[in-house]
């Protein structure tokens, strides 16, 4: 029975890495991703409960718990209790009977006691001890429901305590295992933040710029480019001082944002320029949108650190064209962004030499 157990164990084992890989595979569509991390680990339980050992003809040993001790992991609430269902689903198809309800009931009270413990807030960020917590509570619940199927005997006492001290160190791995994955997706993902994000605005870099181009080749048919500069920025950095112009970008940057749509690329470019690019608006939608934007900041109050506050403008270079000719419409953008500040500042120019002022 031990090396059945065993062997239960590292079937479990396996599984849960593997869906662990996937919890953490980056997806826009998290909705999605959860649904099939749930079946996924919905089946896993079924086919634990299949290469399971059958104690004198009544009690059926396995770990099919194990996979809520990933999922609690990870606070998935909702895959946890698809995953539950499954289970409770399959459980039912060998019949209808204590044994059964007493089975399903032990899984749904795992469930329902791991999102309990997310509430106590001694658990925030302390994985390991979250994790073993989790392991006691759901190895408990096992143990005691081995123990009632079993007719309240000493041998199921016995396997009880065997499935206990099995299952124990299993699901301390199992806890160890997601912590490795975890740490080590939570560094690539800051890294991969930080190798593509500008530190002073938050907006992408001009790396991140250059790669959302490509994107944007794949994705859109037309394309905006909308290069910005603020006016006389060096004048600001030179009367105020650098902390002051750092501050000034943070909020033109917080403004730019504000003015364009979620999915538009916003960048920092380099210094005082900045950069945005934004899929299929006309040339007519694209003049209003980078007059909006202009419009802002120059009737916003910037706020300086000592409190004072000062106005600014921008001038804005636009180009508009299909999205496979994006490097192009760049230096096209550069150019009209020279003509707007030589033609007098805090206005807009598109490529096709028609001038918007207020």
């Amino acid at each position: 029975m031990f090396i059945q157990l065993l062997a239960n164990s590292c079937i479990s084992f396996t599984g849960i890495y593997f869906i662990s890989k996937i919890v953490n595979y980056p997806t826009k569509h998290e909705k999605s991703k959860h649904v099939i991390v749930g079946i996924l680990s919905g089946y896993l339980g079924i086919f634990l409960i299949s290469h399971g050992v059958l104690y004198e003809d009544v009690v059926k040993i396995d770990f099919r718990y194990l996979v809520f001790i990933l999922l609690g992991f990870y606070r998935l609430v909702s895959p946890m209790f698809i995953a539950a269902t499954i289970i409770s689903i399959y459980r039912f198809s060998f019949g209808f009977n204590v044994q059964a309800v007493m089975a399903c009931v032990a899984i749904f009270i795992i469930a329902g006691g791991i999102v309990m413990l997310y509430r106590i807030r001694t658990f925030d960020h302390h994985f390991l001890k979250f994790g073993m917590v989790m392991n006691l509570w759901a190895s408990l619940v096992v143990s005691i429901t081995i123990y009632v199927n079993g007719g309240f005997t000493l041998p199921a006492v016995n396997v009880a305590i065997l499935v206990m001290c099995i299952s124990l160190p299993v699901g301390l791995l199992i806890t160890v295992l997601n912590i490795d994955v975890y740490l080590i997706n939570h560094r690539v993902r800051e890294y991969k933040i930080s190798a593509e994000t500008d530190h002073l605005t938050g907006l992408a870099n001009r790396r991140a710029w250059e790669m959302q181009m490509k994107k944007m080749k794949e994705r859109y048919a037309t394309c905006n480019v909308l290069m910005l500069d603020i006016d006389h920025f060096k004048q600001i950095n030179d009367r105020y001082g650098h902390a002051n112009g750092d501050e000034i970008l943070k909020q033109f940057a917080e403004l730019m944002h504000r003015e364009t749509r979620e999915h538009d690329i916003k960048a920092r470019i380099g210094g005082e320029e900045f950069g945005i690019l934004i899929p299929m608006l006309s040339q007519t939608e694209i003049v209003k949108v980078a007059e909006r934007i202009r419009d802002s900041i120059s009737k916003h109050k910037f706020k300086l650190l000592d409190q004072q506050r000062i106005h600014i403008s921008v001038s804005i270079g636009i180009a508009n064209g299909k999205s496979e000719d994006l490097h192009k419409m760049v230096h096209v953008a550069d150019d009209c962004l020279y003509q707007a500040k030589n033609s007098g500042r805090n206005r807009t120019h598109i490529n096709e030499s028609i001038e918007y002022v207020q």
